[in-house]
């Protein structure tokens, strides 16, 4: 697990990137679609000229980019050339294993138009950004339905983070005595595939709605892969869980709702379960006492303006006190699992 890096401002500096914070989130979403990066470090650097060249635009936008980006660190300059910074190699290059582009995609084309609400979202306890996209029901998640190109790119979002936040868990916490685990929100199979590839035994049922099942089929193609990985449509707040298994797997769905709907939800985990089963709870947190991290403190308002109308990035001890009001006897907790994730085990 790396150590994260520092990237020091002024205060000045801070004001401001707050202040014309879509400026710079643009410069950022711009330089990706023009794969600027991609051109940077494919020619170990380029002048403003030279970069104009490659994109075919004039001279005068490519200093615009250039400046912006060396500005906000993320390109330095090396003489007449700018270059890509160390964290734009490991974070801004497609082919970096840690590449932000689907959060940059999903926060453009789904999550930035419904932010200006936020202040009547707050007024009113409610998803008020949600007005920017028709569509059937009262979250976001039923609002995609009708949207199967945004759907594509949420999902996408989600696939990647998934994909990123499994490692931690698959390396701290054992599931090889687990026979049949359900996925209740499980999106497009991503930690069922990956979940069922490290336990050739386990057999996991993604619970979740029917349009998002069906993209979920499409991505396995592996024929043991397809035994074992299986897709069960329903409405996860309401609908009995699948039968007969003896792990439930609550992951990145916690932070959608309130802490009552939460609560309700895993007592229906439990139920679910036979005497000795787990439910595993597998989220972004915030800390315990409320101050942080960032990515908690940027992600939540998502989930009030947008998503739910009243979610958050809880803290762990937050999901540990659902889980004890839901019933479940026994209650471990494993913090500090990178990528700002913590996770909290119940026992039937």
């Amino acid at each position: 697990m790396g150590t994260d890096r520092h990237v020091a401002v002024t205060e000045a500096d801070y004001l401001r990137l707050l202040a014309h914070g879509t400026t710079a989130f643009e410069l950022l979403r711009t330089a990706l679609e023009l794969g600027i990066f991609e051109h940077l470090e494919h020619y170990g650097g380029m002048d403003p000229r030279r970069l104009a060249q490659a994109l075919g635009i004039e001279v005068q936008p490519a200093r615009i980019m250039l400046l912006g980006l060396c500005a906000l660190r993320l390109v330095d300059k090396r003489g007449d050339a700018y270059v890509n910074a160390g964290m734009t190699r490991r974070k801004l290059l497609r082919s970096g294993p840690r590449y932000l582009g689907p959060l940059v995609d999903v926060q453009a084309k789904v999550i930035n138009q419904a932010l200006p609400d936020l202040a009547e979202s707050v007024r009113r306890g409610t998803n008020v950004g949600l007005r920017h996209l028709d569509g059937p029901g009262s979250t976001l998640y039923e609002r995609l339905t009708a949207h199967p190109e945004l759907q594509r790119v949420f999902y996408a979002n989600m696939r990647d983070a998934s994909r990123k936040a499994i490692g931690p868990l698959l390396d701290r916490y054992d599931l090889s005595g687990v026979r049949h685990a359900v996925d209740v929100g499980g999106g497009d199979g991503t930690n069922a595939i990956h979940l069922a590839r490290r336990y050739p035994d386990l057999t996991v049922t993604v619970f979740d709605q029917e349009s998002v099942t069906r993209l979920a089929a499409d991505r396995v193609d592996d024929p043991d892969l397809r035994r074992r990985v299986r897709f069960h449509a329903g409405d996860i707040l309401t609908e009995p869980l699948p039968e007969g298994a003896d792990a439930v797997l609550v992951f990145h769905i916690f932070e959608i709702w309130s802490r009552e709907r939460n609560t309700e939800l895993l007592r229906r985990c439990r139920a679910a379960l036979p005497d000795g089963g787990v439910c595993l709870v597998y989220n972004f947190v915030s800390d315990d006492k409320g101050t942080g991290p960032m990515s908690a403190g940027l992600v939540s308002p998502y989930f009030l303006a947008l998503a739910s109308g009243e979610g958050m990035a809880y803290s762990t001890a937050d999901m540990e006190q659902a889980v004890l009001d839901a019933g479940f006897s026994e209650v471990e907790r494993y913090e500090d699992m990178g990528f700002s994730h913590a996770l909290v085990v119940g026992r039937r």
